[in-house]
């Protein structure tokens, strides 16, 4: 039984020598065909299960300071068990979601399940893109500095996103993945903003132009975000929730994402993405419809964000852009055929993911 003090550690250490181990022979050969499925296969399986089980048997009581929302979910969780009356005020989806869950199992396998649905909904996703390769998506994937938030603290936000990406993954399938996206919205409210940017992406395909718009917000947030807090709290965080007011949750959340300041980490964070998607698609004539909608989508979402960057606890706003990153990040190593040293590209990507985990995760 790992102390709840060392909890997130471990987690951190045990991924990262799994991704280590997994991810070691990119470094011997340039070209990923060559990378033994071994490694694929038994790196992804491992991954897989190691971060399910470190998610999904947490202590369901343990202290904010480690974990978070937790004990407040499990609190609402044992009050639907004992009061059948019991109603939440918002984010319906979730809420039926633990009340079905709650007339057959106990808080423990809640937490298990919902781990559960966090990770294997988006492991199908790039499991449907990338064949065999989808362990490289995996990696960033657990590896991101989010994925642990919102595992174990916004809980309802990791499930939401995680429909989200398993919808696009009926991306030919318009019904269908428009349908999931709607039980998205109906677990966080807040998946309304990455929908409008998926309608507007449908249609708008200047990637110039909307990285410039990107690029221009950034210095108008900086001068006038703070005077925008108020207009933007009224007309939009109250109605759509994309910050939370909490509810019946705590306002803890991990230091480095509480405090209220222009978070430049976060934009050089979100703008590597950028800057790779905007070097396939004009640099290297990477042409993929599926790829360069995605990427709209993602700007789009993290341009509304930077609006949103004086906010405490923005990460959540930015999130609704970041749960993307693996995708955008893993899709044009894996199919720009004019792209050399593919595995020094993918090797790269996966060493700044683990430098922002563990160095954001403790400042």
């Amino acid at each position: 039984m790992i102390a709840d003090q060392y909890y997130m550690t471990a987690f951190f250490t045990v991924i990262t020598v799994l991704t280590i181990i997994g991810a070691l022979p990119l470094l011997r050969y340039r070209e990923l065909e060559k990378f033994p499925e071994a490694n694929l296969l038994i790196g992804t399986v491992l991954l897989l299960i190691v971060v399910t089980l470190f998610i999904g048997l947490r202590n369901p009581f343990g202290s904010w300071r480690y974990f978070g929302d937790t004990y407040k979910y499990t609190t609402i969780y044992q009050n639907i068990q004992s009061d059948p009356l019991w109603v939440s005020g918002k984010d319906y989806g979730f809420y039926y979601y633990m009340k079905l869950l709650a007339n057959f199992f106990n808080v423990q396998m809640f937490f298990l399940i919902t781990a559960v649905l966090y990770v294997f909904p988006v492991f199908y996703a790039f499991q449907k893109w990338f064949k065999k390769y989808a362990f490289f998506a995996v990696v960033l994937y657990v590896t991101s500095m989010s994925f642990w938030p919102f595992g174990i603290n916004g809980m309802r936000n990791g499930l939401a996103t995680s429909f989200f990406l398993f919808a696009l993954a009926f991306y030919n399938r318009k019904w269908f993945m428009y349908i999931l996206i709607a039980l998205s919205i109906s677990f966080h409210t807040s998946m309304v903003l990455p929908t409008l940017a998926l309608v507007i992406a449908q249609f708008y395909k200047n990637t110039k132009v909307l990285t410039g718009i990107w690029l221009a917000s950034i210095p108008i947030s900086f001068l006038f975000g703070r005077k925008l807090l108020t207009v933007i709290n009224f007309l939009v965080t109250s109605s759509i929730g994309l910050v939370d007011d909490r509810g019946d949750f705590s306002d803890i959340d991990s230091g480095v994402f509480a405090r209220s300041s222009f978070r430049i980490d976060f934009i050089i964070y979100s703008g590597v993405v950028i800057y790779l998607g905007y070097y396939f698609i004009y640099k290297l004539r990477f042409k993929n419809d599926f790829f360069s909608k995605m990427l709209n989508l993602y700007i789009i979402t993290n341009t509304i964000w930077l609006y949103f960057i004086y906010f405490p606890y923005t990460n959540r706003v930015a999130y609704l852009s970041w749960f993307l990153i693996p995708v955008l990040v893993v899709y044009p190593i894996i199919y720009a055929t004019n792209l050399k040293n593919q595995s020094y590209f993918m090797a790269g990507s996966i060493a700044v993911s683990l430098f922002f985990v563990w160095i954001l995760a403790y400042l």
